[in-house]
């Protein structure tokens, strides 16, 4: 099992994961590492929302949007 915690979110500013958006992007490389390390089971931790208005278009929104599309997803609000 793999977890990735996607720690880009409010307040804070757009850090590597966010604003790599072409194949050669180091978002694209640290997450394929990551990635290619999941055997059985993947777990993303993420803030879906602030990764879809900061970067539509970008690598990690894409992998966000296909992560649900395909497996189980989980939203968590704050208490």
């Amino acid at each position: 099992m793999v977890i990735i915690d996607l720690v880009d979110a409010p307040p804070m500013r757009p850090g590597a994961l966010l604003s790599g958006s072409g194949p050669a992007a180091d978002a694209c490389h640290r997450l394929d590492v990551s990635i290619s390390r999941a055997r059985g089971k993947l777990v993303l931790v993420a803030d879906v929302g602030y990764f879809e208005a900061g970067a539509p278009g970008g690598v990690v929104t894409a992998l966000l949007r296909e992560a649900g599309r395909t497996g189980a997803r989980v939203r968590l609000t704050p208490t």
